[in-house]
């Protein structure tokens, strides 16, 4: 049974993105500010918090990911302390490499192999950028994912591998939150799902842009296209949509109660969109968590969310 089913919906956040405190004062940088705005989201409802390790001066903390990680171990732990939230690190791409290999993630690899002294990995962050969309075939007679080989030859007699980074992260038994941009991501991830390749139920999350060029203009419309690509194949899933760079609040509501109408979680926080609340991240989570008690729901809690997917509960209680 799906959390909607049970009148509850994930509340998820985005703490900072690429914002900085020019976009808004509350964006939070360093661990420290990280792990101090969680515990002010989770202490107004959030479920899970998706967030990018940055440097006290707002940097992306890329250097630090491929060193180590510790600016993400220290958030994770600091957050732990205070909260039971999950805190899911993003998977920002370093550019410099192939972004479905295991190599352009490596802070998920060492916070997995090194993780913090109290809190840890739990979900993590997997963009559909690392799909190998061109190495991807469908056979229409047996129904099922053909690989293509590096000369784009349709090889049937092979098995289907999924990308190097998303068969570590199964064999790792981390639970990923799949990030879609286009219909052709939404279609490949279902067909991961129907043949077994990664288990359910499965974290679906429907990137909009309204800042942009990627993926559809941002719509009700759109939303929907997405949701029959998925719901074709009656898979297991928790499903929530973003849309990045709202132009005002009416808007912004009008997306949250389509999403609703849909059974669909909706992001939000500051890392989204900045310009919209002057309290920052916690008051979006207020204004969300007040929105699903007029629609009769109430917020999935961080051990909802570990239940459903099958992750080690908390009980709400901090470490000693």
């Amino acid at each position: 049974m799906g959390l909607a089913d049970q009148g509850k919906m994930i509340v998820r956040v985005s703490a900072n993105e690429f914002q900085t405190k020019a976009d808004h004062p509350s964006v939070p940088y360093g661990p420290e500010e990280i792990a101090e705005d969680a515990v002010r989201c989770h202490q107004a409802g959030a479920t899970i918090v998706h967030f990018h390790s940055r440097y006290d001066d707002g940097r992306q903390a890329l250097a630090d990911d491929r060193g180590g990680a510790e600016l993400y171990r220290r958030a994770l732990a600091l957050t732990a302390r205070r909260c039971d939230v999950i805190m899911e690190p993003t998977n920002l791409p370093h550019g410099d490499r192939d972004p479905s290999s295991c190599e352009d993630v490596p802070h998920i690899w060492s916070l997995a192999d090194n993780p913090p002294t109290v809190g840890g990995l739990e979900i993590v962050n997997i963009d559909a950028f690392r799909f190998q969309h061109l190495r991807s075939g469908y056979d229409v007679h047996r129904h099922r994912l053909v690989t293509i080989d590096e000369k784009q030859k349709m090889r049937p007699e092979l098995p289907f591998q999924l990308p190097p980074c998303i068969a570590e992260v199964r064999a790792r038994r981390l639970t990923p939150f799949f990030g879609m941009f286009n219909m052709s991501d939404m279609r490949l991830l279902g067909h991961y799902a129907a043949e077994g390749l990664i288990p359910a139920p499965v974290l679906v999350q429907i990137n909009f842009f309204c800042n942009l060029m990627w993926g559809p203009t941002p719509s009700v419309q759109a939303l929907d296209a997405f949701l029959a690509e998925w719901r074709g194949h009656a898979i297991d899933a928790e499903l929530c949509l973003f849309v990045v760079g709202l132009p005002n609040l009416r808007e912004y509501e009008y997306f949250q109660e389509a999403a609703l109408d849909r059974g669909v979680s909706f992001r939000v926080g500051i890392g989204d969109n900045p310009g919209l609340f002057a309290g920052g991240s916690p008051q979006m989570v207020d204004h969300y968590v007040s929105l699903l008690a007029r629609r009769g729901f109430s917020p999935a809690s961080p051990d909802d969310l570990r239940r459903r997917v099958g992750l080690p509960t908390r009980g709400g209680a901090l470490p000693s």
